[in-house]
This record gives C-alpha cells, structure tokens and sequence, in this order.
C-alpha cells in the first residue's frame, strides 16, 4: 500500500483514504452498510441483485458517515467507454436522487457538497482534485477505457471546461486488481499493443500461455503523458483480488458480488 493511503475504521465502516486529497473522499469496502447476502454489507450497486431499500439505506448511511449530503451524490454509469460528464446544478444526484441521463465512466465538477461516485470491484476507479482551481473528478476504467484513454481524456476535459491545472492536478488510483492478479489470453494484450502501440509493452508480462497486465502503471504513464507530475500520481497499491475479505473482486466472486465506490467531495 502507498505510504499516503490510511485504512480507517469508524464504527461498522471501513474505508481508504489519501492523505493527498484534502477534499472529503473515501474507497469504500465491503464494510459499513445494511445489505445481505453476497452483497453483504455497503454494497453502491443497484443492478447487483440487492433490495433497492438496502442500496438507498447504504448511500444514506456513506453520505452520513463522510459529511457529505446524501441528496447530491451523483454516480457514474459505467460502460466501459470514454464518456466524460460535467456535472452542473441540473445534474446533481443524478443516479439516486434524479433518473440517470449519461453514459459516462468519468464526471467531474466545481460544484461544492456534490459528491461524485465511481464504482469498482477489480476496474481501476481514480479520483481527480485540483487544488489550485477547486475542481474535482472520479473516473472508471476497466481494461478498455484504460487503453482507450479515459483518464487522460478525462485530465482534458478538467482543464478544458473547468480551468483545472495539469501541473497541480492530483490523482489516486484507487483499489482494483494488480498485476500479478490480472491474468488474461493473448487477446487482451494485442488489443492493447494495437491500441497503444510499444509503450503498454513493459507492463505487460507474459507467463506461460498467459499474460499478466499492469493496468495501474498503463493508467500512471498515461497521466504523467497527460501533463501531471510524477509525484501527483498515486496508486494505492491495493490489489481487490489478494484483499478479497475487504473488497469484493469480480474475478473471485465469479461475479457474484457488490460493489464498492470510489467517492470524493468538494
């Protein structure tokens, strides 16, 4: 785990946090909500085969454990694409409190106490703040966004839309499947040689008739390209696989699981 990452435990919740974000903000595990069953206990999933009631109870009860107001959390939806929304007042608690209008795996905002939500249970969910400009975004990547560019695309929109500042950008790259975990066929590799060309070659390895793909250092190379400092990008070094009894991992649930969320807050 990096040195800036805390584990914290607040009554039945347990939680990741960065000591580089200074914003409100959480990577949610297994722990801390009402669910049951394999979706036991905060499961943020609501096509994950769980009572509508538990998920709501669950995000009522996130909302109330980090300070931030449950009315206005505004998630993802996530399709694996490269989808980048800015979240306005017109937007907020899109998702929970107002029917889902996008198909985006990143939203970002400069909106204060509007929480945004990313989901992950192995994809690489980062959270995005500029302290400089105040602005703030949560960005999902599974192996095809993360070839396909969405962090870095989703950097251009920050800067593009709301004035953020590459040289003072800061992101986490939350808990998700690591490399030695992420084993694959040939097939995922050539796509994402095909898609990247010779740089994605060094985090990739092969072993025997498999590969083992390092997403978290693909989406770090693909930051710094992006223009932020070397030293304001961080990966939590959490794998979601080794550290099943905390998180649910889709690979060792066969996907039978809930999710967690990848949370910040200005």
């Amino acid at each position: 785990m990096h040195q800036s990452m805390c584990r914290v435990q607040s009554g039945p919740f347990v939680y990741y946090t960065c000591r580089r974000l200074p914003v409100r903000h959480a990577f949610t595990t297994k722990f801390g909500g009402v669910s049951t069953g394999h979706c036991a206990e905060l499961n943020l999933g609501f096509s994950r085969g769980d009572e509508p009631e538990n998920v709501r109870e669950n995000y009522r009860r996130l909302a109330e454990e980090l300070g931030v107001p449950a009315a206005r959390m505004t998630l993802t939806r996530q399709i694996h694409d490269t989808q980048i929304s800015v979240v306005t007042e017109n937007e907020a608690g899109m998702g929970l409190t107002r029917p889902m209008a996008w198909q985006s795996d990143a939203i970002v905002t400069a909106l204060p106490d509007t929480p945004l939500i990313g989901f992950y249970a192995d994809c690489v969910v980062t959270l995005l703040y500029d302290p400089a400009t105040h602005t703030a975004g949560v960005c999902h990547a599974g192996w095809r966004g993360m070839v396909a560019g969405i962090l870095p695309k989703t950097v251009d929109v920050m800067a593009e839309k709301l004035g953020a500042r590459r040289e003072s950008l800061i992101a986490v790259l939350g808990p998700s499947i690591r490399q030695e975990c992420f084993e694959t066929d040939a097939d995922v590799p050539e796509a994402m040689e095909r898609q990247l060309g010779a740089p994605v070659r060094p985090f990739i390895a092969e072993k025997g008739a498999k590969f083992h793909v390092d997403l978290q250092g693909i989406g770090a190379a693909l930051l710094r390209d992006a223009g932020l400092a070397a030293e304001n990008v961080i990966d939590s070094g959490i794998c979601t696989m080794c550290a099943r009894e905390e998180f649910w991992s889709h690979r060792a649930t066969n996907g039978v699981r809930g999710v967690q969320g990848g949370v910040i807050c200005l």
